[in-house]
């Protein structure tokens, strides 16, 4: 499987990135209610933490579907990463405190 998605490097990153910027685009207008009474920082996170982390892995497949050997992609999977343990962490602290 590995191989095949290298050899096909340049489509499956394309479609990742496609499909990455449009559940971004999504979550920019679907927000958690939980939002509505958190602190500023919270807040921010919560409105914009889910998005930001996809359009974070949208630029991070891109880099990969151009050139399959880059420094860039996996560093950026990692922010990307971070950026969702970072909202989902907001978001069980409003939602449960």
């Amino acid at each position: 499987m590995k191989d095949y998605l290298e050899k096909h490097h340049r489509t499956f990153g394309s479609m990742g990135a496609l499909i990455a910027f449009v559940i971004a685009v999504i979550y920019l207008v679907v927000v958690p209610e939980e939002s509505s009474d958190a602190a500023w920082i919270q807040k921010n996170v919560l409105i914009y933490g889910h998005s930001l982390c996809w359009f974070v892995l949208c630029v991070a497949s891109i880099l990969w579907s151009i050139k399959k050997e880059n420094r860039w992609s996996v560093p950026l999977a990692y922010v990307a990463l971070t950026v969702y343990v970072v909202f989902v962490s907001a978001l069980l602290f409003a939602k449960f405190m």
